[in-house]
This record gives C-alpha cells, sequence and structure tokens, in this order.
C-alpha cells in the first residue's frame, strides 16, 4: 500500500525509453491513460470510498497521479476547493489537485482512499457558493505504466459513494472509472421507474422507486448543454427536457422529476402527466429516457427502491 503524499522515486524501475504505448499516449519514459471518476460525495451524511490495484502480472510499478480534484461547478468557480481524505486508513488530511503527489504500486499492490468531507476553504468551514452542490466532487486521475500490455491489465479505478447514518452504512452505489478519451454524446436507459404521482413519488412511510442522475463535463475549455426525452413502452415521447449549460469541468445532478413545483432539481415538473398504459397495480411509472449532449459527457443513473440504491444500466 502507498500513501498518497509518499513520493517514491522510479528512476532505477523505470525503463530509458517507453516500450510501445500503441494508441495511449506517451508521457516522459511512460505510457498515459487518464480516468474520470464522474461525481462523488463527501459530507452531509456521505462519504465516497475510491479504490485501485495493480495486478502481479504487470512488469513494473504503475503511476497513479490526480490531475483534477473539481466541484460541481467547473472552472467558473475559481476560489478553493479541497476533499478531506484518508489513504489506507492512515490520517485524514486535506486535499487539492495542487498538492497530491504521485501513488506509486508496485504489481501486486493496491490502495484505498476513504474522502470524508468537501471543503471550500482551507478550513473547511466556509459555506459551499451559491449554485455547487455541496458534498459533491469529481476527480481525474492519469496512469502511467511501463508499456501498453501493462495499462491492458490494470484494474479500472472504482468509487463507492456511501449514505451514512451514525457512522452506519445505509445505502451503497458503485462508480467505475471512465477510461480514456470521453467522446461518447448520447446515452439511453432501456427501463426507469418512478411513482407516478406527486404525492407518492418520495414517500418515506411507503417508500416507491425514484431515480436521479448526474452529468459530468469532462471537457477542461469547453461548457456542454443537453436535451433530454422521456417515453413510454409504446415508444411515445411523454416529455421533453433541456439541461442548462455546464461549465468545463462541472456536473450537474437531477430527480427524474421535481419534488415540487418549480423544483429545479427535477428533470421534469412534478405535475407531468404520464400514461395510464404504462403505470402498474402498485402505481409506479415504467418508461425509458434518451439524453443528448452538446459535447462529451459523462451521465450516471440510479434507482433508490425502499432500502436499495441501485445503478441504473446507461447504454
Amino acid at each position: 500500500m502507498k500513501h498518497w503524499l509518499i513520493p517514491t522515486m522510479l528512476a532505477a524501475a523505470m525503463p530509458v525509453l517507453a516500450a510501445n504505448c500503441g494508441t495511449y499516449a506517451v508521457v516522459g519514459s511512460q505510457c498515459a491513460v487518464t480516468v474520470n471518476l464522474g461525481w462523488g460525495t463527501a459530507g452531509l451524511g456521505t462519504d465516497s470510498i475510491l479504490g485501485w490495484a495493480v495486478p502481479s502480472t504487470v512488469s513494473a510499478p504503475v503511476t497513479y497521479q490526480f490531475t483534477q480534484i473539481n466541484s460541481s461547478l467547473g472552472t467558473s468557480y475559481t476560489g478553493y476547493f479541497g476533499v478531506v481524505a484518508s489513504v489506507d486508513t492512515q490520517t485524514s488530511q486535506l486535499y487539492t489537485a495542487a498538492n497530491t503527489t504521485p501513488i506509486v504500486l508496485s504489481p501486486g499492490e493496491g490502495v484505498i482512499i476513504q474522502v470524508t468531507e468537501v471543503c471550500f476553504d482551507p478550513t473547511c468551514t466556509s459555506a459551499a457558493p451559491s449554485g455547487a452542490v455541496a458534498n459533491m466532487f469529481s476527480t481525474q486521475i492519469q496512469i502511467l505504466a511501463a508499456s501498453a500490455s501493462d495499462i491492458q491489465k490494470l484494474f479500472t479505478p472504482t468509487l463507492i459513494v456511501r449514505f451514512l447514518s451514525s457512522g452506519i452504512v445505509t445505502q451503497e452505489e458503485q462508480e467505475q472509472g471512465v477510461v480514456g478519451t470521453i467522446t461518447k454524446t448520447k446515452y439511453g436507459l432501456a427501463s426507469v421507474n418512478e411513482a407516478a404521482t406527486a404525492a407518492t413519488r418520495y414517500s418515506t412511510t411507503a417508500p416507491l422507486p425514484f431515480d436521479v442522475f448526474s452529468v459530468t463535463n469532462p471537457s477542461s475549455t469547453t461548457s456542454i448543454a443537453g436535451t433530454v426525452v422521456l417515453y413510454d413502452y409504446n415508444n411515445n415521447a411523454v416529455a421533453t427536457a433541456t439541461i442548462p449549460a455546464i461549465p468545463p469541468l462541472g456536473a450537474a445532478g437531477y430527480l427524474l422529476f421535481g419534488r415540487s413545483a418549480g423544483d429545479t432539481l427535477g428533470l421534469f415538473p412534478s405535475a407531468t402527466p404520464l400514461p395510464l398504459s404504462d403505470v402498474d397495480s402498485q402505481g409506479i411509472f415504467h418508461g425509458a429516457l434518451l439524453a443528448t449532449f452538446s459535447g462529451p459527457a459523462i451521465f450516471l443513473a440510479q434507482e433508490f427502491n425502499g432500502n436499495a440504491m441501485l445503478n441504473l444500466i446507461v447504454y
């Protein structure tokens, strides 16, 4: 296991020239690939666990460097931003993209990072700026390995979002990192399931499923916007909505339907009429969703159903 802030000298282990990197970038004498983890949370009753490991079959140590740690506001926010994290159960520290140093893992080693708080000043006492998701962060990691063959053997970094109650995990979901250059602009969900009426949608006494979504802009230079269309199972468009511009390296989170009239957190208004033919005997609407963006995006979806929080399959 390696500490986030312990530099490791690799000169003796690095080859003089990079091996065949194939389609991967060359950085110094190493082959490089970028991984994006689009949506994590820390604080306000949540934490996130990041983890990755190096198989024993790789030929040389592998370096992981955090190149971005961003709030939901991305580059539109120029103030302080950091996260409190513990690496391999060591004492928690405050990290920004500027003060992290490479994590170097030899074949057979791994690392676990627990992120417990998001901070908008060095003392972690300032409230989040207007428009920010107060406990959200995203990360970008550059991975350096000795060859394309070694990169292809690596496990994809993961992030687990956990909901906590008095230190006990009540719900969790896993996000797998997006490897390489992100080019996808259109996403589909074959199944969204949601309480059909505003009165029953977010009930805690008799919980019915509801869906949540996140959009992350991986570009460091260009804003993106989008549209979403909700379909019934007869391929009829039930409702259409726009996703406002998301700044470079920014992100936004949404419910499928607003919690009440005028709720900007909903992709669609709470009173959106739904076809009765797609509502089952329990009062749950079943449909599909198509999201299209003006530029490459990371689009994630989860469903809350009672005590379960489930990743939805996004195509």
